[in-house]
């Protein structure tokens, strides 16, 4: 049972990198990072230099000036049970079985913690008694504490905010995307991810010209449709929260694993007083948006 478990674990980070539009984006980037460590500390800075034009005699500014901090954010710990009889299991063992109990046991168990992950990565970290993921709509957002930071209208607070999030809901229309791509843009850097629900994306679609019905290289490889709007890419996540649409700009968000405990199977133990074999599927995990005043959501949309 045990050689099982060990020989599933690539292909089962495989499949957790490729389950989302947002994962995919991040591991071609390079953006996920195995790390230890009692807290991820993540530097963030606020705040620009002066900087202006100068002519003859000119005094240059002695001045000093706080322009970064550093962002706190706590490991976020999910796993998903694999129990089994062992009576079931012995009884399978043989050469007359259907099917293989302990791998699809095994199977069942990545699946469910991988689809329980991604439905975190729309929360905002206090689903399960705040045990859950610190997920987008806790990153994405203009309110609350981020990185241990209180969102404010000072350099700092404000350098933590959303973009926008604009929660008036109503009808989707392109124009309306247009606007919030225009509020997350800053010089170059803008959304290049932009996911939302399959009725929405259906719209989305419903309204595009032909050409646009196009993935890039990176969602089609591994099967996803999109639509492009303004350089991004328009996909569909079924665990998106209903009415929503996030403009990401993935530049700005790292995914970090424990490096101990990455889908760590922790291996079948079988209690002294019954014929059980108890396991768990573990993993260490946090994301984390390094410029929430780049990307942006809209909540409410029909």
């Amino acid at each position: 049972m045990s050689s099982t478990a060990r020989n599933r674990k690539k292909d089962l980070v495989d499949n957790w990198t490729n389950s989302a539009a947002l994962t995919i984006r991040l591991r071609k980037r390079n953006q996920i990072t195995e790390k230890g460590g009692e807290v991820i500390s993540v530097p963030h800075v606020y705040a620009g230099f002066a900087a202006s034009s100068y002519g003859r005699g000119t005094e240059f500014s002695t001045a000093t000036q706080d322009f970064a901090t550093t962002l706190f954010f706590n490991w976020k710990f999910s796993y998903s049970p694999c129990n089994l009889n062992v009576i079931d299991v012995d009884l399978n063992d043989s050469p007359q079985k259907v099917f293989d109990l302990v791998d699809a046991a095994m199977e069942n168990c990545e699946l469910s913690l991988v689809d329980d992950i991604a439905d975190q990565v729309f929360g905002d970290g206090t689903g399960n008694t705040s045990l859950d993921l610190d997920g987008l709509a806790i990153a994405v957002s203009r309110t609350g504490t981020y990185g241990g930071l209180a969102r404010g209208t000072d350099s700092q607070g404000a350098s933590i905010r959303a973009a926008v999030e604009n929660t008036t809901g109503g009808v989707l229309a392109l124009g309306t995307m247009n606007t919030h791509m225009g509020d997350c843009t800053v010089a170059r850097k803008k959304p290049d991810l932009i996911v939302t629900t399959r009725t929405l994306w259906n719209r989305v679609w419903e309204r595009s010209q032909t050409t646009e019905r196009n993935s890039s290289e990176q969602t089609r490889e591994i099967g996803y449709e999109a639509v492009r709007f303004n350089g991004a890419d328009v996909v569909e996540d079924s665990h998106t929260t209903a009415g929503f649409m996030y403009f990401l700009n993935t530049e700005f968000f790292e995914w970090y694993v424990h490096s101990k405990w990455i889908f760590r199977f922790r291996g079948f133990l079988e209690p002294s007083n019954q014929q059980l074999a108890i396991g768990q599927m573990i993993v260490w995990q946090a994301l984390v948006c390094r410029g929430p005043r780049f990307n942006g959501v809209a909540s409410g949309l029909t």
